[in-house]
Protein backbone atom coordinates (compact mmCIF):
# COMPACT_ATOMS: atom_id res chain seq x y z
CA UNK A 1 0.00 0.00 0.00
CA UNK A 2 1.50 3.35 -1.02
CA UNK A 3 2.86 4.56 2.35
CA UNK A 4 -0.46 3.59 3.93
CA UNK A 5 -2.19 5.39 1.09
CA UNK A 6 -0.34 8.68 1.31
CA UNK A 7 -0.71 8.81 5.08
CA UNK A 8 -3.94 10.57 5.66
CA UNK A 9 -4.46 12.60 2.46
CA UNK A 10 -7.66 12.66 0.44
CA UNK A 11 -5.71 11.64 -2.69
CA UNK A 12 -4.88 8.28 -1.16
CA UNK A 13 -8.47 7.33 -0.38
CA UNK A 14 -10.76 9.10 -2.86
CA UNK A 15 -12.61 7.27 -5.61
CA UNK A 16 -11.12 8.36 -8.91
CA UNK A 17 -13.63 6.67 -11.21
CA UNK A 18 -16.05 9.57 -11.45
CA UNK A 19 -19.69 8.91 -12.31
CA UNK A 20 -21.27 12.10 -13.58
CA UNK A 21 -24.39 13.49 -15.21
CA UNK A 22 -25.22 16.84 -16.76
CA UNK A 23 -27.68 19.38 -15.32
CA UNK A 24 -30.13 18.99 -18.23
CA UNK A 25 -30.24 15.18 -17.99
CA UNK A 26 -33.50 13.59 -16.94
CA UNK A 27 -33.46 12.65 -13.28
CA UNK A 28 -34.22 9.06 -14.33
CA UNK A 29 -30.82 8.80 -16.04
CA UNK A 30 -29.02 9.86 -12.86
CA UNK A 31 -31.04 7.54 -10.64
CA UNK A 32 -30.40 4.68 -13.06
CA UNK A 33 -26.63 5.27 -12.90
CA UNK A 34 -26.76 5.38 -9.11
CA UNK A 35 -28.77 2.16 -8.92
CA UNK A 36 -26.65 0.26 -11.46
CA UNK A 37 -23.45 1.10 -9.59
CA UNK A 38 -24.90 0.93 -6.06
CA UNK A 39 -23.71 4.46 -5.27
CA UNK A 40 -25.34 7.27 -3.32
CA UNK A 41 -23.93 10.27 -5.20
CA UNK A 42 -23.18 11.41 -8.74
CA UNK A 43 -21.31 14.53 -9.70
CA UNK A 44 -23.04 17.04 -11.95
CA UNK A 45 -20.73 18.50 -14.56
CA UNK A 46 -20.82 20.79 -17.56
CA UNK A 47 -17.86 19.84 -19.68
CA UNK A 48 -14.92 19.54 -17.27
CA UNK A 49 -16.48 21.86 -14.68
CA UNK A 50 -18.24 20.71 -11.50
CA UNK A 51 -21.64 22.39 -11.14
CA UNK A 52 -23.27 20.27 -8.45
CA UNK A 53 -23.77 16.94 -6.77
CA UNK A 54 -26.85 14.75 -6.70
CA UNK A 55 -27.34 12.47 -3.71
CA UNK A 56 -29.95 10.04 -2.53
CA UNK A 57 -30.80 12.65 0.12
CA UNK A 58 -31.56 15.19 -2.63
CA UNK A 59 -34.00 12.69 -4.16
CA UNK A 60 -35.81 12.12 -0.88
CA UNK A 61 -35.92 15.84 -0.09
CA UNK A 62 -37.36 16.63 -3.54
CA UNK A 63 -39.97 13.90 -3.25
CA UNK A 64 -41.30 15.44 -0.05
CA UNK A 65 -41.53 18.89 -1.67
CA UNK A 66 -44.28 17.73 -4.04
CA UNK A 67 -47.90 17.74 -2.85
CA UNK A 68 -48.50 14.09 -3.77
CA UNK A 69 -45.06 12.94 -2.54
CA UNK A 70 -44.11 11.71 -6.02
CA UNK A 71 -41.19 12.69 -8.20
CA UNK A 72 -41.54 12.47 -11.99
CA UNK A 73 -38.17 10.95 -12.85
CA UNK A 74 -38.69 11.52 -16.58
CA UNK A 75 -40.15 15.02 -16.32
CA UNK A 76 -37.65 16.53 -13.88
CA UNK A 77 -34.05 17.41 -14.72
CA UNK A 78 -31.01 16.85 -12.55
CA UNK A 79 -30.59 20.63 -12.12
CA UNK A 80 -33.98 20.84 -10.40
CA UNK A 81 -32.97 18.40 -7.66
CA UNK A 82 -29.16 18.60 -7.31
CA UNK A 83 -27.22 20.53 -4.73
CA UNK A 84 -25.55 23.35 -6.68
CA UNK A 85 -22.10 24.64 -5.75
CA UNK A 86 -21.29 21.76 -3.41
CA UNK A 87 -18.69 21.87 -0.66
CA UNK A 88 -15.49 20.49 -2.20
CA UNK A 89 -12.01 19.43 -1.20
CA UNK A 90 -8.67 18.92 -2.93
CA UNK A 91 -6.43 15.87 -3.26
CA UNK A 92 -3.85 17.29 -0.84
CA UNK A 93 -6.36 17.97 1.95
CA UNK A 94 -5.94 15.83 5.06
CA UNK A 95 -8.56 13.23 5.86
CA UNK A 96 -9.11 14.95 9.21
CA UNK A 97 -10.01 18.24 7.48
CA UNK A 98 -12.25 16.42 4.97
CA UNK A 99 -14.03 14.66 7.85
CA UNK A 100 -14.46 18.01 9.64
CA UNK A 101 -16.09 19.48 6.52
CA UNK A 102 -18.45 16.52 6.20
CA UNK A 103 -19.52 16.75 9.84
CA UNK A 104 -19.81 20.56 9.78
CA UNK A 105 -22.03 20.53 6.68
CA UNK A 106 -23.85 17.24 7.43
CA UNK A 107 -22.84 15.66 4.10
CA UNK A 108 -21.62 12.20 3.15
CA UNK A 109 -19.52 12.98 0.08
CA UNK A 110 -17.05 15.61 -1.03
CA UNK A 111 -16.23 16.15 -4.68
CA UNK A 112 -12.45 16.34 -5.00
CA UNK A 113 -11.41 19.08 -7.40
CA UNK A 114 -8.37 20.65 -8.96
CA UNK A 115 -9.57 24.13 -9.85
CA UNK A 116 -13.14 23.52 -11.04
CA UNK A 117 -12.33 20.12 -12.56
CA UNK A 118 -13.47 17.08 -10.57
CA UNK A 119 -10.76 14.45 -10.06
CA UNK A 120 -12.52 12.22 -7.55
CA UNK A 121 -15.04 11.81 -4.76
CA UNK A 122 -14.38 11.18 -1.08
CA UNK A 123 -17.30 9.50 0.67
CA UNK A 124 -17.96 8.73 4.30
CA UNK A 125 -17.31 5.08 3.37
CA UNK A 126 -13.83 6.07 2.14
CA UNK A 127 -13.15 7.81 5.46
CA UNK A 128 -14.23 4.75 7.43
CA UNK A 129 -12.03 2.53 5.28
CA UNK A 130 -9.07 4.85 5.92
CA UNK A 131 -9.77 4.89 9.65
CA UNK A 132 -9.95 1.11 9.83
CA UNK A 133 -6.65 0.64 8.00
CA UNK A 134 -4.86 3.34 9.94
CA UNK A 135 -6.05 1.81 13.21
CA UNK A 136 -4.57 -1.51 12.07
CA UNK A 137 -1.37 0.15 10.86
CA UNK A 138 -0.34 2.77 13.43
CA UNK A 139 1.84 5.65 12.25
CA UNK A 140 5.51 4.96 11.81
CA UNK A 141 7.74 6.31 14.57
CA UNK A 142 9.49 9.60 13.82
CA UNK A 143 13.19 9.14 13.05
Amino acid sequence: MTSVRKRGLVSGWMTTHIISVEPQDALFDAVEKMAERAIRHVLVTEGDRLTGILSNRDLVRSTFRTPDRRLDLHGVTVSEVMTPKPITTTPDTTLAEAARLMVQHAINALPVVEGERPVGVLSSDDLLRALSVQELCPPLPQV
